[in-house]
Protein backbone atom coordinates (compact mmCIF):
# COMPACT_ATOMS: atom_id res chain seq x y z
CA UNK A 1 0.00 0.00 0.00
CA UNK A 2 0.79 3.55 -0.61
CA UNK A 3 2.16 5.14 2.71
CA UNK A 4 3.41 8.29 1.58
CA UNK A 5 3.37 10.76 -1.46
CA UNK A 6 5.70 13.78 -1.18
CA UNK A 7 5.68 16.08 -4.75
CA UNK A 8 7.95 18.62 -5.19
CA UNK A 9 7.36 21.38 -8.15
CA UNK A 10 4.89 19.20 -10.02
CA UNK A 11 2.97 22.02 -12.03
CA UNK A 12 0.94 23.86 -9.59
CA UNK A 13 2.12 21.70 -6.64
CA UNK A 14 4.44 23.50 -4.96
CA UNK A 15 5.69 21.33 -1.69
CA UNK A 16 3.28 18.58 -1.05
CA UNK A 17 3.34 15.65 1.57
CA UNK A 18 0.56 13.55 2.17
CA UNK A 19 -0.27 10.31 4.35
CA UNK A 20 -2.05 7.55 3.32
CA UNK A 21 -3.41 5.29 5.19
CA UNK A 22 -5.31 1.39 4.48
CA UNK A 23 -8.86 1.14 3.12
CA UNK A 24 -10.50 3.58 0.75
CA UNK A 25 -9.50 7.26 0.93
CA UNK A 26 -12.00 9.74 -0.93
CA UNK A 27 -10.08 12.37 -2.62
CA UNK A 28 -12.35 15.47 -4.12
CA UNK A 29 -11.73 19.04 -4.95
CA UNK A 30 -13.04 21.67 -7.72
CA UNK A 31 -12.09 21.04 -11.50
CA UNK A 32 -8.18 22.29 -11.72
CA UNK A 33 -7.39 22.03 -8.48
CA UNK A 34 -5.06 19.41 -8.92
CA UNK A 35 -6.34 16.25 -8.32
CA UNK A 36 -5.11 14.95 -11.75
CA UNK A 37 -1.64 16.22 -11.01
CA UNK A 38 -1.69 13.50 -8.03
CA UNK A 39 -2.31 10.78 -10.51
CA UNK A 40 0.27 11.75 -12.88
CA UNK A 41 2.52 11.99 -9.82
CA UNK A 42 1.85 8.60 -8.96
CA UNK A 43 2.09 7.54 -12.62
CA UNK A 44 5.56 8.86 -12.79
CA UNK A 45 6.15 6.42 -9.62
CA UNK A 46 4.66 3.65 -11.74
CA UNK A 47 6.86 4.02 -14.67
CA UNK A 48 5.15 6.45 -17.04
CA UNK A 49 7.78 8.63 -19.02
CA UNK A 50 8.84 11.78 -17.80
CA UNK A 51 7.97 14.83 -19.71
CA UNK A 52 10.01 18.41 -18.55
CA UNK A 53 6.72 20.26 -19.24
CA UNK A 54 5.28 18.94 -15.60
CA UNK A 55 8.26 21.11 -13.51
CA UNK A 56 6.89 23.97 -12.27
CA UNK A 57 7.68 27.71 -13.49
CA UNK A 58 11.27 28.97 -12.60
CA UNK A 59 11.68 25.50 -10.85
CA UNK A 60 14.62 23.29 -12.70
CA UNK A 61 13.57 20.01 -11.42
CA UNK A 62 10.32 18.05 -9.70
CA UNK A 63 10.68 14.96 -7.58
CA UNK A 64 7.83 12.59 -6.77
CA UNK A 65 8.55 10.51 -4.00
CA UNK A 66 6.08 7.72 -2.80
CA UNK A 67 6.82 5.00 0.11
CA UNK A 68 5.03 1.65 -0.23
CA UNK A 69 4.31 -0.73 2.32
CA UNK A 70 3.35 -4.16 3.10
CA UNK A 71 4.26 -5.61 -0.44
CA UNK A 72 3.02 -8.61 -2.40
CA UNK A 73 4.80 -11.78 -2.08
CA UNK A 74 4.62 -11.87 -5.78
CA UNK A 75 6.23 -8.38 -5.76
CA UNK A 76 8.91 -9.11 -2.64
CA UNK A 77 9.94 -12.66 -5.05
CA UNK A 78 10.89 -9.77 -8.04
CA UNK A 79 12.42 -7.82 -5.91
CA UNK A 80 14.70 -10.51 -4.27
CA UNK A 81 15.99 -10.92 -8.15
CA UNK A 82 16.95 -7.16 -8.47
CA UNK A 83 18.86 -7.76 -5.06
CA UNK A 84 16.08 -5.87 -3.03
CA UNK A 85 15.74 -7.14 0.49
CA UNK A 86 13.92 -4.66 2.24
CA UNK A 87 9.99 -4.97 3.19
CA UNK A 88 9.13 -1.16 1.91
CA UNK A 89 9.55 0.19 -1.20
CA UNK A 90 10.95 4.23 -1.39
CA UNK A 91 10.68 5.20 -5.02
CA UNK A 92 11.82 8.59 -6.05
CA UNK A 93 11.58 9.88 -9.62
CA UNK A 94 13.23 13.43 -10.39
CA UNK A 95 12.29 15.05 -13.56
CA UNK A 96 15.30 18.12 -15.05
CA UNK A 97 15.23 20.29 -17.42
CA UNK A 98 18.50 19.21 -18.97
CA UNK A 99 16.76 15.61 -18.89
CA UNK A 100 19.32 14.58 -16.68
CA UNK A 101 16.00 12.23 -15.11
CA UNK A 102 17.04 9.67 -12.37
CA UNK A 103 14.89 6.70 -10.78
CA UNK A 104 16.16 5.19 -7.47
CA UNK A 105 14.22 2.32 -5.01
CA UNK A 106 15.66 2.87 -1.55
CA UNK A 107 18.42 5.12 -2.98
CA UNK A 108 19.68 2.76 -5.73
CA UNK A 109 19.63 3.77 -9.41
CA UNK A 110 17.08 1.33 -11.60
CA UNK A 111 15.81 1.33 -15.43
CA UNK A 112 12.26 2.71 -16.66
CA UNK A 113 11.95 -0.87 -17.51
CA UNK A 114 13.22 -2.34 -14.09
CA UNK A 115 10.12 0.44 -12.90
CA UNK A 116 7.58 -0.73 -15.15
CA UNK A 117 8.35 -4.42 -13.97
CA UNK A 118 7.89 -3.39 -10.22
CA UNK A 119 4.59 -1.27 -10.81
CA UNK A 120 3.04 -4.38 -12.08
CA UNK A 121 2.62 -5.51 -8.98
CA UNK A 122 2.72 -2.28 -7.11
CA UNK A 123 -0.91 -1.08 -7.82
CA UNK A 124 -3.07 -0.31 -10.74
CA UNK A 125 -4.23 3.31 -11.95
CA UNK A 126 -7.54 4.08 -13.50
CA UNK A 127 -7.68 7.13 -15.58
CA UNK A 128 -10.72 8.83 -17.02
CA UNK A 129 -9.47 7.94 -20.74
CA UNK A 130 -9.06 4.94 -19.85
CA UNK A 131 -12.51 3.52 -20.14
CA UNK A 132 -13.10 4.87 -24.09
CA UNK A 133 -9.94 1.36 -24.46
CA UNK A 134 -13.40 -0.13 -23.81
CA UNK A 135 -14.54 1.22 -27.34
CA UNK A 136 -11.74 -0.12 -29.22
CA UNK A 137 -11.85 -3.89 -30.04
CA UNK A 138 -8.06 -4.06 -30.43
CA UNK A 139 -7.71 -3.33 -27.11
CA UNK A 140 -9.80 -5.47 -25.82
CA UNK A 141 -7.87 -8.86 -26.42
CA UNK A 142 -5.27 -6.84 -23.93
CA UNK A 143 -7.76 -6.89 -21.08
CA UNK A 144 -8.58 -11.07 -21.63
CA UNK A 145 -4.77 -11.47 -21.30
CA UNK A 146 -4.64 -9.13 -17.97
CA UNK A 147 -6.60 -12.32 -16.43
CA UNK A 148 -2.50 -14.40 -16.24
CA UNK A 149 -0.07 -11.94 -17.75
CA UNK A 150 2.98 -14.80 -16.24
CA UNK A 151 0.70 -17.71 -18.06
CA UNK A 152 0.53 -15.47 -21.27
CA UNK A 153 3.55 -14.36 -21.47
CA UNK A 154 5.61 -16.80 -22.14
CA UNK A 155 3.01 -18.08 -24.92
CA UNK A 156 3.30 -14.49 -26.41
CA UNK A 157 7.19 -14.78 -26.72
CA UNK A 158 6.71 -18.02 -28.52
CA UNK A 159 4.47 -16.70 -30.83
CA UNK A 160 6.52 -13.60 -31.43
CA UNK A 161 9.69 -15.77 -32.07
CA UNK A 162 7.75 -17.92 -34.66
CA UNK A 163 5.86 -14.83 -36.44
CA UNK A 164 9.02 -13.24 -36.68
CA UNK A 165 11.18 -16.00 -37.90
CA UNK A 166 7.88 -16.87 -40.54
CA UNK A 167 8.41 -13.37 -41.87
CA UNK A 168 12.00 -13.63 -42.01
CA UNK A 169 11.57 -16.48 -44.77
CA UNK A 170 9.04 -15.26 -46.08
CA UNK A 171 10.39 -12.29 -47.30
CA UNK A 172 13.53 -14.56 -48.73
CA UNK A 173 11.41 -16.32 -50.51
CA UNK A 174 9.31 -13.34 -52.04
CA UNK A 175 13.09 -11.81 -53.06
CA UNK A 176 14.13 -15.01 -54.21
CA UNK A 177 10.80 -15.03 -56.96
CA UNK A 178 11.27 -11.27 -57.65
CA UNK A 179 15.38 -11.95 -58.63
CA UNK A 180 14.87 -15.07 -60.77
CA UNK A 181 14.73 -12.95 -63.44
CA UNK A 182 18.13 -10.76 -62.61
CA UNK A 183 19.73 -14.31 -61.21
CA UNK A 184 19.09 -15.90 -65.22
CA UNK A 185 20.64 -12.59 -66.49
CA UNK A 186 23.94 -12.32 -64.17
CA UNK A 187 24.21 -16.38 -64.66
CA UNK A 188 26.69 -15.91 -67.69
CA UNK A 189 28.80 -13.26 -66.23
CA UNK A 190 28.99 -15.70 -63.00
CA UNK A 191 30.40 -18.25 -65.18
CA UNK A 192 32.77 -15.57 -67.20
CA UNK A 193 34.40 -14.78 -63.57
CA UNK A 194 34.64 -17.90 -62.13
CA UNK A 195 36.15 -19.04 -65.67
CA UNK A 196 38.78 -16.17 -65.44
CA UNK A 197 39.51 -17.04 -61.64
CA UNK A 198 39.68 -20.87 -62.01
CA UNK A 199 41.76 -20.78 -64.78
CA UNK A 200 44.72 -19.02 -63.03
CA UNK A 201 44.61 -21.91 -60.43
CA UNK A 202 45.28 -19.72 -56.99
CA UNK A 203 46.90 -20.46 -54.25
CA UNK A 204 47.48 -18.00 -50.97
CA UNK A 205 50.90 -18.59 -50.44
CA UNK A 206 51.81 -17.85 -54.26
CA UNK A 207 52.77 -14.15 -54.45
CA UNK A 208 55.38 -14.30 -51.96
CA UNK A 209 56.95 -17.00 -53.29
CA UNK A 210 57.08 -15.51 -56.58
CA UNK A 211 58.68 -12.43 -55.10
CA UNK A 212 60.99 -14.22 -53.35
CA UNK A 213 61.80 -16.67 -56.19
CA UNK A 214 62.12 -13.67 -58.84
CA UNK A 215 64.38 -11.62 -56.16
CA UNK A 216 67.10 -14.49 -56.16
CA UNK A 217 67.02 -14.94 -60.50
CA UNK A 218 67.38 -10.94 -60.47
CA UNK A 219 70.59 -11.54 -58.41
CA UNK A 220 72.11 -14.86 -59.90
CA UNK A 221 75.78 -13.56 -60.45
CA UNK A 222 75.84 -12.17 -57.30
CA UNK A 223 74.31 -14.61 -55.06
CA UNK A 224 76.17 -17.79 -57.15
CA UNK A 225 79.96 -15.68 -56.88
CA UNK A 226 79.80 -15.17 -53.40
CA UNK A 227 77.91 -18.74 -52.23
CA UNK A 228 80.53 -20.36 -54.55
CA UNK A 229 83.60 -18.16 -51.95
CA UNK A 230 81.85 -19.02 -48.85
CA UNK A 231 81.59 -22.58 -49.86
CA UNK A 232 84.60 -23.10 -50.72
CA UNK A 233 86.31 -21.68 -47.53
CA UNK A 234 83.92 -23.56 -45.90
CA UNK A 235 85.26 -26.84 -47.60
CA UNK A 236 88.26 -26.16 -47.20
CA UNK A 237 88.20 -26.06 -43.72
CA UNK A 238 85.80 -29.08 -43.71
CA UNK A 239 88.36 -31.35 -45.70
CA UNK A 240 91.19 -30.77 -43.28
CA UNK A 241 89.52 -31.91 -40.41
CA UNK A 242 91.37 -29.53 -37.73
CA UNK A 243 88.12 -28.95 -36.36
CA UNK A 244 87.61 -32.60 -35.54
CA UNK A 245 90.75 -33.50 -34.52
CA UNK A 246 90.13 -30.19 -32.14
CA UNK A 247 87.39 -31.80 -30.49
CA UNK A 248 88.86 -35.56 -29.90
CA UNK A 249 92.17 -34.25 -28.62
CA UNK A 250 90.23 -32.33 -26.05
CA UNK A 251 87.80 -35.23 -25.28
CA UNK A 252 91.07 -37.95 -24.40
CA UNK A 253 91.46 -35.47 -21.66
CA UNK A 254 87.97 -34.48 -20.76
CA UNK A 255 87.73 -36.00 -17.35
CA UNK A 256 90.59 -33.43 -16.26
CA UNK A 257 88.73 -30.48 -16.81
CA UNK A 258 84.88 -29.50 -17.70
CA UNK A 259 86.85 -27.04 -19.81
CA UNK A 260 87.97 -29.43 -22.05
CA UNK A 261 84.87 -31.71 -21.57
CA UNK A 262 82.51 -28.61 -23.10
CA UNK A 263 85.19 -27.70 -25.78
CA UNK A 264 84.90 -30.80 -27.23
CA UNK A 265 81.48 -30.62 -27.16
CA UNK A 266 81.01 -27.35 -28.74
CA UNK A 267 84.01 -28.04 -31.36
CA UNK A 268 82.36 -31.31 -32.32
CA UNK A 269 78.74 -29.50 -32.63
CA UNK A 270 80.45 -26.99 -34.98
CA UNK A 271 82.30 -29.71 -36.78
CA UNK A 272 78.68 -31.19 -37.83
CA UNK A 273 76.93 -28.09 -38.07
CA UNK A 274 79.88 -26.80 -40.44
CA UNK A 275 78.87 -30.25 -42.93
CA UNK A 276 75.46 -29.28 -42.63
CA UNK A 277 76.02 -25.72 -44.02
CA UNK A 278 78.09 -26.81 -46.51
CA UNK A 279 75.50 -29.30 -47.87
CA UNK A 280 72.56 -26.58 -47.45
CA UNK A 281 75.05 -24.27 -49.70
CA UNK A 282 75.48 -26.14 -52.42
CA UNK A 283 71.17 -27.30 -52.76
CA UNK A 284 70.90 -23.41 -52.55
CA UNK A 285 72.64 -22.99 -56.27
CA UNK A 286 70.50 -25.59 -57.84
CA UNK A 287 67.97 -23.06 -58.22
CA UNK A 288 70.44 -21.54 -61.15
CA UNK A 289 71.71 -24.85 -62.58
CA UNK A 290 68.73 -24.45 -65.52
CA UNK A 291 67.90 -21.02 -65.27
CA UNK A 292 67.30 -18.96 -68.06
CA UNK A 293 66.25 -15.95 -69.11
CA UNK A 294 62.71 -16.77 -70.66
CA UNK A 295 61.86 -18.33 -66.68
CA UNK A 296 62.42 -15.26 -65.20
CA UNK A 297 60.13 -13.43 -67.96
CA UNK A 298 57.51 -15.91 -67.37
CA UNK A 299 57.80 -15.43 -63.06
CA UNK A 300 57.47 -11.69 -63.99
CA UNK A 301 54.27 -12.42 -66.24
CA UNK A 302 52.83 -14.23 -63.90
CA UNK A 303 53.36 -12.00 -60.78
CA UNK A 304 52.13 -9.29 -63.01
CA UNK A 305 48.75 -11.09 -64.08
CA UNK A 306 48.07 -11.88 -60.06
CA UNK A 307 48.37 -8.23 -59.50
CA UNK A 308 46.05 -7.24 -62.40
CA UNK A 309 43.41 -9.45 -61.11
CA UNK A 310 43.52 -8.62 -57.73
CA UNK A 311 43.49 -4.85 -59.40
CA UNK A 312 40.34 -5.79 -60.98
CA UNK A 313 38.38 -6.89 -58.31
CA UNK A 314 39.61 -5.36 -55.52
CA UNK A 315 40.55 -8.26 -53.47
CA UNK A 316 43.43 -9.98 -52.49
CA UNK A 317 44.96 -14.01 -54.00
CA UNK A 318 42.95 -15.02 -50.78
CA UNK A 319 40.06 -13.13 -51.16
CA UNK A 320 39.73 -14.00 -54.56
CA UNK A 321 40.23 -17.58 -53.90
CA UNK A 322 37.09 -17.24 -51.37
CA UNK A 323 34.98 -15.33 -53.95
CA UNK A 324 35.63 -17.84 -56.37
CA UNK A 325 33.47 -20.25 -54.02
CA UNK A 326 30.95 -17.97 -53.62
CA UNK A 327 31.00 -17.46 -57.18
CA UNK A 328 30.81 -21.26 -57.75
CA UNK A 329 27.98 -21.87 -54.88
CA UNK A 330 25.92 -18.83 -56.92
CA UNK A 331 26.33 -20.90 -60.26
CA UNK A 332 25.13 -24.09 -58.64
CA UNK A 333 21.78 -21.68 -57.16
CA UNK A 334 20.66 -19.94 -60.31
CA UNK A 335 21.20 -22.96 -62.23
CA UNK A 336 19.09 -24.99 -60.01
CA UNK A 337 16.63 -21.44 -59.30
CA UNK A 338 14.00 -23.53 -59.40
CA UNK A 339 15.69 -26.07 -56.67
CA UNK A 340 15.89 -23.34 -54.55
CA UNK A 341 12.85 -21.65 -54.63
CA UNK A 342 11.32 -25.08 -54.18
CA UNK A 343 13.16 -24.91 -51.15
CA UNK A 344 12.24 -21.67 -49.85
CA UNK A 345 8.92 -22.26 -50.39
CA UNK A 346 8.77 -25.40 -48.26
CA UNK A 347 10.72 -23.32 -45.05
CA UNK A 348 8.21 -20.42 -45.46
CA UNK A 349 5.14 -22.72 -45.11
CA UNK A 350 6.54 -25.09 -42.42
CA UNK A 351 7.21 -21.87 -40.43
CA UNK A 352 3.65 -19.95 -41.05
CA UNK A 353 2.34 -23.84 -39.76
CA UNK A 354 4.58 -23.28 -36.62
CA UNK A 355 3.33 -19.64 -35.75
CA UNK A 356 0.10 -20.74 -36.36
CA UNK A 357 0.37 -23.38 -33.82
CA UNK A 358 1.97 -20.90 -31.37
CA UNK A 359 -0.83 -18.81 -31.90
CA UNK A 360 -3.48 -21.68 -31.16
CA UNK A 361 -2.06 -22.31 -28.22
CA UNK A 362 -2.03 -18.63 -27.04
CA UNK A 363 -5.90 -18.72 -28.45
CA UNK A 364 -6.65 -21.91 -26.23
CA UNK A 365 -5.43 -20.43 -23.06
CA UNK A 366 -7.21 -16.62 -24.03
CA UNK A 367 -10.52 -18.74 -24.86
CA UNK A 368 -9.84 -20.53 -21.22
CA UNK A 369 -9.40 -16.83 -19.75
CA UNK A 370 -12.32 -15.41 -21.50
CA UNK A 371 -14.33 -18.02 -20.27
CA UNK A 372 -13.68 -17.16 -16.95
CA UNK A 373 -13.87 -13.07 -17.25
CA UNK A 374 -17.16 -13.72 -18.33
CA UNK A 375 -18.21 -15.18 -15.48
CA UNK A 376 -16.33 -12.44 -13.22
CA UNK A 377 -17.91 -9.65 -14.97
CA UNK A 378 -21.29 -10.83 -14.53
CA UNK A 379 -20.99 -11.57 -11.09
CA UNK A 380 -19.50 -8.01 -10.18
CA UNK A 381 -21.73 -5.95 -12.74
CA UNK A 382 -25.37 -7.26 -11.43
CA UNK A 383 -23.82 -5.66 -8.17
CA UNK A 384 -23.56 -2.50 -9.94
CA UNK A 385 -27.26 -2.20 -10.69
CA UNK A 386 -27.42 -4.12 -13.85
CA UNK A 387 -29.06 -7.51 -12.51
CA UNK A 388 -30.26 -8.69 -15.95
CA UNK A 389 -26.53 -7.65 -17.75
CA UNK A 390 -25.23 -10.71 -20.29
CA UNK A 391 -21.81 -10.95 -21.60
CA UNK A 392 -19.74 -13.00 -23.66
CA UNK A 393 -16.72 -12.27 -25.40
CA UNK A 394 -16.33 -13.80 -29.04
CA UNK A 395 -13.41 -14.81 -30.91
CA UNK A 396 -12.94 -14.14 -34.90
CA UNK A 397 -13.23 -17.24 -36.85
CA UNK A 398 -11.22 -16.33 -39.83
CA UNK A 399 -9.98 -18.50 -42.90
CA UNK A 400 -7.17 -17.86 -43.64
CA UNK A 401 -6.31 -17.71 -39.77
CA UNK A 402 -4.27 -13.99 -39.87
CA UNK A 403 -1.18 -13.11 -38.41
CA UNK A 404 -2.04 -10.14 -35.69
CA UNK A 405 1.34 -8.50 -33.65
CA UNK A 406 -0.44 -10.08 -30.35
CA UNK A 407 -1.70 -13.59 -31.81
CA UNK A 408 -3.85 -14.59 -34.12
CA UNK A 409 -7.00 -13.50 -32.27
CA UNK A 410 -9.35 -10.41 -32.40
CA UNK A 411 -12.16 -10.57 -29.95
CA UNK A 412 -15.44 -8.60 -29.26
CA UNK A 413 -16.98 -7.58 -25.46
CA UNK A 414 -20.70 -8.40 -26.43
CA UNK A 415 -23.27 -7.27 -23.70
CA UNK A 416 -26.93 -7.67 -23.10
CA UNK A 417 -28.10 -4.89 -20.72
CA UNK A 418 -32.18 -5.39 -20.76
CA UNK A 419 -34.01 -8.67 -20.81
CA UNK A 420 -34.71 -10.01 -23.72
CA UNK A 421 -32.37 -8.03 -26.21
CA UNK A 422 -29.77 -9.52 -28.06
CA UNK A 423 -26.26 -9.41 -27.11
CA UNK A 424 -24.33 -6.56 -28.93
CA UNK A 425 -20.91 -5.18 -29.17
CA UNK A 426 -20.29 -2.87 -26.01
CA UNK A 427 -18.99 -0.21 -27.60
CA UNK A 428 -22.21 0.01 -29.69
CA UNK A 429 -24.77 -0.64 -26.91
CA UNK A 430 -23.61 0.60 -23.79
CA UNK A 431 -24.01 4.37 -22.34
CA UNK A 432 -20.85 6.59 -20.67
CA UNK A 433 -22.36 5.26 -17.13
CA UNK A 434 -22.73 1.29 -18.02
CA UNK A 435 -19.25 1.95 -19.40
CA UNK A 436 -18.09 2.97 -16.12
CA UNK A 437 -19.65 0.52 -14.59
CA UNK A 438 -18.05 -1.79 -16.82
CA UNK A 439 -14.82 -0.63 -16.27
CA UNK A 440 -15.12 -0.71 -12.16
CA UNK A 441 -16.21 -4.85 -12.27
CA UNK A 442 -12.52 -4.94 -14.71
CA UNK A 443 -10.70 -3.41 -12.19
CA UNK A 444 -12.28 -5.29 -9.17
CA UNK A 445 -11.22 -8.52 -11.25
CA UNK A 446 -8.23 -7.67 -11.97
CA UNK A 447 -7.29 -6.67 -8.68
CA UNK A 448 -8.16 -9.89 -7.79
CA UNK A 449 -6.27 -12.03 -10.09
CA UNK A 450 -3.37 -9.16 -10.00
CA UNK A 451 -3.08 -9.79 -6.20
CA UNK A 452 -2.85 -5.79 -6.00
CA UNK A 453 -2.17 -3.83 -2.42
CA UNK A 454 -3.23 -0.50 -4.17
CA UNK A 455 -5.89 0.64 -6.57
CA UNK A 456 -6.37 4.24 -7.89
CA UNK A 457 -9.97 5.52 -9.08
CA UNK A 458 -9.68 8.60 -11.03
CA UNK A 459 -13.47 9.30 -11.72
CA UNK A 460 -14.34 5.95 -12.34
CA UNK A 461 -17.37 7.07 -11.91
CA UNK A 462 -18.39 9.07 -13.99
CA UNK A 463 -21.79 9.31 -15.52
CA UNK A 464 -23.59 7.56 -12.48
CA UNK A 465 -26.27 8.98 -10.10
CA UNK A 466 -28.87 8.32 -8.30
CA UNK A 467 -29.91 4.28 -6.72
CA UNK A 468 -26.59 3.24 -9.19
CA UNK A 469 -23.95 5.66 -7.52
CA UNK A 470 -24.80 3.85 -4.02
CA UNK A 471 -24.32 0.63 -5.18
CA UNK A 472 -20.74 1.72 -7.16
CA UNK A 473 -19.92 3.19 -3.63
CA UNK A 474 -20.70 0.16 -1.84
CA UNK A 475 -18.43 -2.03 -4.55
CA UNK A 476 -15.52 0.63 -4.20
CA UNK A 477 -15.84 0.45 -0.20
CA UNK A 478 -15.98 -3.59 -0.42
CA UNK A 479 -12.81 -3.76 -2.38
CA UNK A 480 -11.28 -1.48 0.08
CA UNK A 481 -11.32 -4.22 2.63
CA UNK A 482 -9.16 -6.23 0.32
CA UNK A 483 -6.69 -3.61 -0.94
CA UNK A 484 -6.00 0.16 -0.48
CA UNK A 485 -8.29 2.56 -2.93
CA UNK A 486 -7.55 6.02 -3.52
CA UNK A 487 -10.67 7.23 -5.33
CA UNK A 488 -10.73 11.07 -6.89
CA UNK A 489 -14.94 10.97 -7.51
CA UNK A 490 -17.19 13.96 -7.53
CA UNK A 491 -20.32 11.84 -5.72
CA UNK A 492 -20.84 12.81 -2.46
CA UNK A 493 -22.44 9.03 -2.14
CA UNK A 494 -18.62 8.00 -3.14
CA UNK A 495 -17.03 10.14 -0.84
CA UNK A 496 -19.23 9.23 1.92
CA UNK A 497 -18.34 5.85 2.15
CA UNK A 498 -15.00 6.00 2.44
CA UNK A 499 -12.78 5.82 5.77
CA UNK A 500 -10.55 8.66 5.21
CA UNK A 501 -11.54 11.65 2.54
CA UNK A 502 -9.34 14.45 1.35
CA UNK A 503 -9.85 17.79 0.09
CA UNK A 504 -7.74 18.86 -2.83
CA UNK A 505 -7.87 22.53 -3.11
CA UNK A 506 -5.93 25.47 -4.86
CA UNK A 507 -4.41 28.62 -2.45
CA UNK A 508 -2.57 31.36 -3.54
CA UNK A 509 0.92 32.17 -2.09
CA UNK A 510 3.48 34.65 -3.13
CA UNK A 511 1.39 35.24 -6.24
CA UNK A 512 1.55 32.15 -7.40
CA UNK A 513 -1.30 29.26 -7.23
CA UNK A 514 -0.22 26.31 -5.20
CA UNK A 515 -1.95 23.14 -4.64
CA UNK A 516 -2.97 22.19 -1.17
CA UNK A 517 -4.62 19.31 0.63
CA UNK A 518 -6.69 19.26 3.40
CA UNK A 519 -7.65 16.08 5.63
CA UNK A 520 -11.17 16.18 6.46
CA UNK A 521 -12.31 15.64 9.92
CA UNK A 522 -15.86 14.71 10.36
CA UNK A 523 -17.46 18.44 10.27
CA UNK A 524 -15.72 19.06 7.74
CA UNK A 525 -16.41 16.24 5.52
CA UNK A 526 -20.02 17.97 6.31
CA UNK A 527 -19.66 20.81 4.62
CA UNK A 528 -17.72 19.17 1.77
CA UNK A 529 -20.42 16.22 1.10
CA UNK A 530 -23.31 19.32 1.26
CA UNK A 531 -21.38 21.56 -1.11
CA UNK A 532 -21.05 18.15 -3.50
CA UNK A 533 -24.92 17.59 -3.25
CA UNK A 534 -26.28 21.49 -3.39
CA UNK A 535 -23.36 23.50 -5.37
CA UNK A 536 -22.11 26.35 -3.95
CA UNK A 537 -24.78 27.66 -2.13
CA UNK A 538 -25.22 24.83 1.28
CA UNK A 539 -28.62 24.86 2.45
CA UNK A 540 -30.09 22.87 5.34
CA UNK A 541 -31.27 20.28 3.59
CA UNK A 542 -27.52 19.30 1.84
CA UNK A 543 -26.40 19.24 5.55
CA UNK A 544 -28.81 16.83 6.62
CA UNK A 545 -28.22 14.89 3.50
CA UNK A 546 -24.63 14.45 4.17
CA UNK A 547 -25.14 13.51 7.42
CA UNK A 548 -27.47 10.99 6.74
CA UNK A 549 -24.48 9.94 4.14
CA UNK A 550 -22.04 9.79 6.53
CA UNK A 551 -24.40 7.69 9.19
CA UNK A 552 -24.87 4.66 6.37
Amino acid sequence: MLKRLKIENLAIIEDLSVEFKPGMTALTGQTGAGKSLLIDSLKLLFGTRADSDLIRYGADEATVLGEFILLNDALKALLLTMDFKSDALIIKRAINRNNKNTITINNKVITLNELKKIAYYLGDIHEQHDITKLLDPKLQLALVDQMALKEIEPLYNQYQMTKDKYHTTKHKYEQALKEKASKEMALESLKDMSEELSKMKLDTSEKDALHLQIEKLSHQEKIVNNVNKAFELLDELYQKGDIYEASEALKAVKSFDDLYLNGSQKLAEIYYELEGLRTDLKKSLALFDYFSESELDSLQERLQALVMLEKKYGKTVPELIDYLNEIEEKIMITEDYDGYLKKLKIETEQAYQQVVSAGETLRKLRKSLAKKLEKEMISELSQLDLEKVRFEITFEDKSPIELYDDGIDLVTFNIGLNEGEPLKPLYKTASGGELSRFMLALKIVFAKYQGLNLVVFDEIDMGISGKTASKVAQRIKHLSHQLQVLSITHLPQVAAVAGNHYHILKTIKDNRTVTNIDILDHEKRILILAEMLSGDRIDLYAIEHAKALLEK
